[in-house]
């Protein structure tokens, strides 16, 4: 990991996000942006700071120095972000960038823009005009963002980080896996697979892009024997790696045992693939990735493998 975009608009929440970072185990040294949105229109000729060429009516230019006077004020909170994540870490480089724009809209073209490996943001905040931070931008970023998406929350102080990690045979599943082993985590950090079974998975084994042979045996008497198989290759990645991890296989719906796992566990963090097992070219976001973003009590790392640039 080598790039962090970090999205600020000056709540609770998204102060949480930043305090969550101590949480994730991310590199000593980082290029970082923050980014603050206004939620107002501003003509590209004044994003850019080219001069108009039409001559502006009074209302219009009015219109134009309140958009200015609310992308200085994003500026500003931006820039107070920085400060304090560069307080906290001092040797990642640190950039504040403000912008008008649609939130959701401003912060995924900024993570394509700056090639972001992963974007941070609050659960749930509001911005100038009162719009659910959840709903209308972490949702979007969660499900459009070009990189994997962090949603922080501030846990509990005790000390002790617990990760889990959600798996179910996917590419992205593994990514995530992946994503947890090659960071650096604290002595006492304790880790969990967590598979949960439902309709899904038990007929995966049939699906022409799943590859269960890895895990199946003929002689198998159930979907659970291939199941657990793969949950043991899985949490060898952790392993290897020298973490402490623990391997819980649980029956029902994933985006509601997920959330319920992480929960009475008392995890820090719950890492997840942005695409789940799915059907042909049909993708498996929305329903649990998503939603265990939405409703997981701890913070929600969706990681989504970045393409091959060639």
């Amino acid at each position: 990991m080598k790039r962090l975009l970090i999205a600020y608009d000056g709540s609770h929440a998204s102060d949480d996000a930043i305090h969550d970072l101590a949480q994730a185990a991310l590199p000593p040294e980082l290029d970082v942006k923050v980014i603050s949105v206004a939620d107002v229109y501003l003509p590209p000729s004044l994003q850019s700071g080219a001069a108009g060429t039409d001559m502006p009516s009074p209302l219009v230019r009015k219109a134009e120095e309140k958009a200015l006077r609310e992308v200085e004020a994003y500026r500003a909170l931006a820039t107070r972000a920085c400060g304090r994540i560069q307080a906290l870490f001092p040797k990642w480089k640190c950039m504040p960038v403000a912008a008008a724009d649609s939130p959701g809209w401003a912060i995924i073209r900024q993570a394509a823009e700056f090639n972001a490996d992963l974007v941070v943001l609050g659960s749930q905040s509001h911005s100038g005009l009162e719009r659910l931070f959840l709903g209308s931008v972490a949702h979007k970023v969660a499900a459009e963002a070009p990189c994997s998406v962090r949603i922080g929350r501030q846990g509990g102080e005790s000390g002790e980080l617990r990760i889990m990690v959600a798996v179910d045979g996917s590419a992205d599943s593994k990514a995530a896996l992946r994503a947890v082993a090659a960071r650096c985590w604290p002595a006492g950090t304790q880790f969990r697979v967590v598979t949960v079974i439902d309709p899904r998975l038990e007929t995966a084994i049939t699906w022409p892009e799943f590859l269960p042979e890895n895990f199946v045996q003929t002689n198998d008497a159930s979907g659970r024997e291939w199941i657990s198989r793969m949950m043991e290759s899985a949490s060898r990645i952790l392993f290897d790696a020298g973490l402490d991890v623990a391997n819980f296989l649980y029956d029902g719906h994933p985006k509601d045992v997920l959330v319920q796992a992480g929960h009475e566990w008392n995890a820090s963090a719950l890492f997840l693939g942005a695409r789940g097992l799915h059907h042909g070219d049909r993708l498996y976001v929305g329903t649990v990735a998503a939603s265990v973003a939405s409703r997981a009590s701890c913070s929600v790392e969706i990681v989504r493998p970045k393409p091959i640039r060639h």
